[in-house]
């Protein structure tokens, strides 16, 4: 009855995706990537320091949850450790989707356009509306950077990136708020399709991102283990050792 939790499923938003869609920019009216971005007002060198520290744990609060939902659904897909996950099926397809939604959540964030939020977009417009502010409140190397440069890493976190627009549709319109026009239908079926690799492109293009910046402004270059997915791991494998401890 409950064989089917060992069988990998489709993530959510696979199991609502149409067979087929209209183009977003049939529905939705462009926007100009130089006006969508907004520079933060930056006072003081601690609070830019604050800005570059925040949107690089964003990034990696993001990758984490990518980490142990890709471990759960790898495990859920083999029948090593079914009898363990069987025992309890429930809590793991609440904690995996719980996973999921927290990556997409995130990445919203990363890739918010809004003009107050702590964006990837809005980062990059301060760094390039501050260039020639090397000193008190920036680092010296921002006087470095290339304008063009910055432009093109802009667009490719706008919303003139189909896989980012796809991103903002599926957070404004099915986890951050839900949309009426899907409701009164009954399904969300008209959302473009959004898939797991485009996710996982989002977050590499993140951490890439930050990556160059934080080198380029002499910020200290960070290396994060995958220890979320190692310990899941052990997760399942002490599972097993309870489980073989109470077998007579």
């Amino acid at each position: 009855m409950i064989g089917w939790f060992c069988r990998p499923r489709k993530i959510i938003l696979e199991e609502l995706l149409p067979k087929r869609t209209r183009s977003i920019s049939d529905r939705y009216p462009e926007r100009d990537m130089a006006t969508e971005f907004r520079a933060v007002r930056v006072k003081a060198r601690s609070e830019f320091d604050w800005l570059i520290e925040h949107v690089t744990d964003e990034i990696y609060r993001a990758r984490d949850h990518w980490d142990v939902w890709a471990g759960m659904e790898a495990a859920l897909g083999l029948d090593e450790y079914a009898v363990e996950i069987n025992r309890t099926p429930a809590f793991w397809e609440v904690t995996r989707r719980a996973h999921q939604d927290a990556v997409v959540l995130r990445l919203g964030r990363l890739y918010d356009p809004h003009a107050t939020a702590t964006s990837l977009g809005n980062l990059l417009q301060t760094m390039k509306e501050n260039s020639a502010r090397a000193g008190a409140s920036f680092p010296a190397g921002i006087a470095t950077l290339s304008a063009s440069d910055l432009d093109a890493d802009m667009t490719g976190v706008s919303s003139q990136d189909a896989v980012v627009e796809k991103l903002l549709l599926w957070r404004n319109e099915y986890l951050a708020h839900r949309g009426t026009r899907h409701v009164t239908r009954g399904n969300f079926t008209s959302l473009p399709p959004l898939q797991k690799d485009e996710l996982s492109g989002l977050l590499l293009k993140a951490i890439t991102l930050m990556g160059k910046y934080r080198e380029l402004l002499g910020y200290p270059f960070l290396a994060w283990g995958h220890h979320e997915a190692d310990e899941f791991k052990r997760l399942l494998l002490l599972l097993r050792a309870g489980r073989q401890s109470m077998t007579p």
